[in-house]
């Protein structure tokens, strides 16, 4: 099922405008759209963002007014003891000032005295102030502020998931070009052996060449066929491995056939030096931009609001409510001062016990936060300098092995003249022959490794992914 995906991929490089005309080399801008858009750690990053949306609703959710209603009646032998209706709404805002208004109906025979409204009912409005506790925060206020906080750490989580999966995918990518690249030098290698073979076959024949040269090149066929297969092998489970990455709507899984192939090795070999980094520049970048140093700060941001509001546990409790009352909402002349209800609420734990308990152990949380940040900060900065020093090394080594592979070239082809006069044996020109080979194979992988390490320092910086 899954290889039958192959056509549909080369279908949307077409028509995505993602496929290179008239070749059918996978490049790594096309792998990471790919990524970007259907691979389901993406998604899940894009849920991320989701959950913290709608978290931030939620908490938003704290200041919406709300109605309340109650209804009290009681019958006994034919008398109405009472009956009590209180309903009302009620406003809370920011500044920790409830606004209320409401109307009170109540009656009876045996209503409690200070029930007492005029038979047309009590209409009151209002407000309730904390004096003390919860005059600057509250639980309200915090929450609102933590979950403005949780939306921007999603932010950074989901740029965290997709800067590893980034750097995942482009590893995969280039042991893929690498593989493909040192298969086609097995390749090219095998058939030059069996040229040579058979060239010194009809030497042989001819009498110019001993029978013993056409075994040792028989054998060079045999051990350049078993490298090929050894190679072949090693592109097939990269190519399984890249995969891997590939997905498209409805999570479809994808699959690089042999319709799809890297760049070749004369491409390759072009290095893009833009990309190499200052260090100083890139510890920088690191400290502004690296996600998971942005998570410790926003996790330190949530805990100072969680010991801001344990603080103002420290402070007496005091609410100051205060309503006017009218007989008739709609006569702004009943409205008077001089008819109001209020009361003051006042409360506070004498030891304070549990209260500083709560402050130090958040002092506690927040202290060993700042030692892992800390931490990590070395953790990563270490990964940055690893990096770098690998891009820096393996760009000089690709420079000195792009030297010696012209170098071996050249030796090969005066060791080839030389055999052609008959001044050298064919042991000697396999042997110039199979180290150009190997010169070949580690520059690959030389170059390889340096893509991935130019990349690893944008990964370590935590900028690979924007």
């Amino acid at each position: 099922m899954r290889a039958l995906f192959s056509i549909v991929l080369l279908l949307l490089l077409a028509f995505c405008g993602k496929a290179q005309e008239k070749t059918e080399v996978f490049t790594q801008e096309q792998l990471l759209w790919f990524v970007d858009n259907y691979h389901p750690v993406s998604k899940q990053g894009k849920i991320l963002l989701s959950t913290g949306n709608s978290n931030l609703r939620k908490s938003k959710g704290g200041f919406d007014p709300y109605l309340h209603a109650k209804y009290d009646q009681k019958q006994f032998v034919g008398k109405e003891y009472y009956s009590i209706l209180n309903t009302g709404l009620k406003i809370p805002t920011w500044y920790g000032i409830e606004l209320q208004t409401g109307f009170d109906q109540n009656k009876g025979e045996y209503l409690n005295p200070e029930n007492n409204v005029p038979t047309e009912g009590l209409w009151y409005a209002g407000l309730k102030v904390p004096l003390g506790q919860g005059m600057f925060l509250d639980k309200r206020r915090a929450a609102l502020k933590q979950a403005s906080i949780f939306t921007e750490s999603t932010l950074a989580e989901q740029k965290k998931l997709m800067n590893d999966l980034y750097f995942d995918a482009i590893q995969q990518y280039w042991k893929w070009v690498a593989a493909w690249n040192q298969y086609t030098i097995h390749q090219e290698s095998v058939q030059l052996a069996l040229d040579r073979f058979e060239a010194v076959k009809q030497s042989s024949v001819l009498g110019d060449k001993p029978s013993i040269d056409t075994l040792e090149a028989y054998i060079q066929v045999q051990n350049r066929q078993m490298n090929q297969s050894q190679s072949m092998l090693a592109y097939k489970n990269a190519t399984l491995e890249l995969s891997n990455f590939l997905w498209y709507e409805h999570n479809t899984p994808l699959e690089i056939t042999d319709q799809l192939h890297p760049p070749d090795f004369k491409e390759i070999r072009t290095m893009d030096k833009q990309r190499a980094t200052n260090l100083t520049q890139a510890l920088e970048q690191l400290l502004i931009h690296h996600p998971e140093i942005q998570l410790y700060h926003y996790q330190l941001g949530s805990m100072e609001l969680t010991r801001r509001l344990k603080s103002e546990k420290l402070k007496p409790k005091i609410d100051l409510k205060y309503n006017v009352l009218s007989s008739d909402y709609s006569n702004q002349e009943n409205y008077s001062l001089d008819n109001y209800k209020w009361g003051i609420e006042f409360s506070f734990p004498l030891f304070l016990r549990k209260q500083r308990g709560d402050i130090q152990l958040t002092k506690l949380k927040i202290e060993k936060t700042q030692l892992s940040q800390q931490n990590k900060i070395l953790e990563l900065q270490n990964k940055v300098k690893k990096y770098y020093n690998q891009q820096t090394t393996l760009e000089d080594q690709v420079a000195l092995f792009s030297e010696a592979v012209v170098n071996y070239d050249l030796l090969l082809q005066g060791e080839k003249q030389k055999f052609d006069s008959g001044e050298s044996s064919l042991f000697l020109v396999n042997s110039r022959e199979t180290k150009l080979i190997e010169a070949r194979l580690k520059l690959i992988g030389l170059i390889s490794k340096y893509n991935i390490a130019q990349y690893g320092v944008e990964w370590a910086t935590g900028t690979l992914y924007n």
